[in-house]
């Protein structure tokens, strides 16, 4: 009887060894209003960047007491005490549904659906979706770069 019991708490012990480990950010996924790989909305600027390490450059946000910060992984955060927004610039960065940079317009606009607001400028139009907007260049059709806030942007269109 105390062998089958220790049979069991092996087997046990071995199927928990088997299980996933904690969840790691650590996955390029693109989060609508939440996040962006380990980069999280809302995550406090010291965290950012013990996280991300030196950025490649800084520079103020005009009327604001918030910076960006640029990354060599394509990331740019705008951050005072808190990450505030993030956007994506590299194509290795995608949303469950495979929106990311390089991707055509029309895939990403089937995956996300009808826009709250469309803004057409000289060289981009941007979708925005809310807590998540892309640009698409207008020469090419394809998306340029996606961002993620935590609070819903004005719409201007």
């Amino acid at each position: 009887m105390h062998i089958a019991r220790l049979s069991v708490l092996a087997a046990i012990l071995a199927a928990a060894g088997c299980a996933s480990g904690p969840l790691t950010l650590d996955d390029d996924l693109i989060v609508s209003g939440q996040r962006v790989g380990e980069v999280q909305i809302g995550m406090p600027l010291a965290t950012l960047l013990a996280v991300k390490g030196t950025p490649l450059r800084t520079a103020p946000i005009p009327n604001s007491n918030a910076t960006t910060y640029t990354f060599p992984d394509g990331l740019t955060v705008g951050a005072h005490d808190e990450v505030y927004w993030i956007i994506v610039e590299d194509a290795r960065f995608h949303t469950a549904d495979g929106v990311r940079p390089g991707a055509e317009q029309i895939h990403a606009r089937a995956s996300l659906g009808k826009p709250r607001c469309v803004e057409t400028r000289n060289e981009t139009t941007l979708y925005d979706y809310g807590k998540l907007y892309f640009d698409v260049a207008n020469d090419t059709g394809r998306v340029t770069r996606v961002g993620v806030v935590g609070q819903e942007r004005r719409c201007e269109g």
